[in-house]
């Protein structure tokens, strides 16, 4: 293979491993700054392993493996990544082939629980579908593989486990990722049913970094709308009728295009004693991010943005970038009561009911995590988006998902 092979076939895997990263953060984005941690290096050595700081692989097994299976290089990915989450790579014993089966065993569990197509590489793992509940971390595998022998069928294996070069320095950083990922922080909340009627004007705050569009892209439809379609545009025809007919073009722009985008969002915020103005004010800014971008919405679109601490507060529609521009100047953040997160749920089974909300697909509610949760799901997908470090996530029922910020 020639120099300018190699070097596409290089760009070819950075861009694989670019777009399963991507995927990846999409599924799980509490793990955004776990998949920062790794580093992916191409090495000589066939397969794929991972030391906590690297993930060596050699790019015919990457480029063949995403050919045959996107999900399975996904999984794959994740699945070394939760090795170094659950610290597997520091144990005592890396060279017992049983303990190497119940490290498998047990990221591999984590992600069959999971049930998500994008992570299907078509393996069998039936095994797993019959082990006791009880049984998930790698220790309570090991002790049960010791006592009853190995599964009978299946595959868990991906990465060849050469763990033994690890060093303490990467305990500690897998240590911290953990903690981030899973919530495992202290802090007191205040939960309640006691309303405030306080006012204040939230603190300004710059958006963060993360990527909405992305998120809500799974919540998006196919619809024509009123645009300029400039990708379909042939401008030679146009240029040929211009210098032939002069004024008179042989074609013109469509005036239309078809567009994935979301036309009904429910958007809460938490305005209760225990968020701050500063927090507040970055949800609020959180908010301008996703309203005030035209490429998330169609040009009519319904959006209720709803202010609440253990009553609903404020309710305002929008139904266009304008309007949401237009209330942003003078947003009075109200309440500073007590927690309770039930009264946006019954208000928002109001609107679907009475088809003021015909096809919801998700609420975002914005809050530090600590507050009174609704008992059972609802139709449409919950996101509790919480600040990194002053967040409860730990807190947020299995029925919903965490994004961090």
């Amino acid at each position: 293979m020639n120099m300018e092979q190699n070097e596409k076939k290089a760009a070819l895997c950075v861009e694989i491993i670019r777009a399963c990263r991507e995927e990846l953060c999409d599924l799980f984005p509490q793990l955004d700054g776990a998949f920062a941690c790794l580093t992916w290096v191409a090495a000589e050595q066939r397969g794929f392993r991972v030391d906590g700081d690297t993930v060596w692989y050699h790019p015919d097994d990457l480029t063949r493996l995403y050919a045959r299976s996107p999900g399975a290089l996904r999984r794959g990915y994740l699945h070394m990544l939760l090795h170094c989450l659950f610290l597997h790579l520091y144990s005592g014993h890396t060279h017992d082939r049983l303990w190497n089966l119940a490290c498998d065993m047990a990221v591999e569990n984590l992600m069959e629980k999971q049930e998500m197509p994008r992570l299907f590489d078509g393996k069998n793992r039936d095994f797993l579908h019959n082990l006791d509940e009880n049984l998930q971390s790698a220790e309570q595998i090991y002790e049960y593989l010791k006592e009853n022998g190995s599964p009978p069928e299946g595959d868990f294996a991906f990465d060849d486990h050469s763990w033994t070069s690890v060093g303490q320095g990467g305990r500690e950083t897998w240590e911290r990722q953990l903690l981030s990922a899973f919530g495992q922080k202290t802090g007191q909340g205040r939960r309640g049913r006691t309303p405030g009627g306080g006012e204040e004007v939230p603190a300004q705050e710059e958006g963060g970094e993360f990527d909405y569009r992305r998120y809500l892209s799974r919540f998006t439809f196919l619809r024509e709308e009123v645009q300029l379609d400039l990708d379909s545009f042939d401008y030679a025809y146009y240029q040929l009728g211009l210098e032939r007919y002069g004024s008179m073009p042989l074609v013109e722009p469509l005036e239309y295009r078809e567009v994935r985008r979301l036309e009904e969002l429910v958007i809460a915020m938490d305005t209760s004693g225990s968020c701050s103005a500063e927090i507040v004010g970055k949800f609020l800014a959180e908010t301008y991010k996703i309203l005030a971008s035209q490429e998330n919405f169609f040009r009519k679109m319904k959006v209720y943005f709803i202010q609440c601490d253990c009553i609903i507060q404020d309710v305002t529609r929008i139904e266009s970038r304008e309007d949401w521009l237009d209330y942003a100047k003078k947003i009075r953040i109200q309440g500073r009561g007590g927690t309770d997160f039930t009264p946006v749920f019954d208000y928002v089974k109001t609107l679907r009911e009475t088809r003021e909300l015909k096809d919801l697909k998700a609420l975002l509610y914005f809050t530090d995590g600590d507050g009174f949760y609704p008992s059972a799901p609802p139709e449409y997908e919950t996101a509790f988006v919480l600040l990194k470090d002053t967040g409860h996530p730990e807190l947020v029922p299995k029925w919903a998902k965490t994004l961090l910020i």
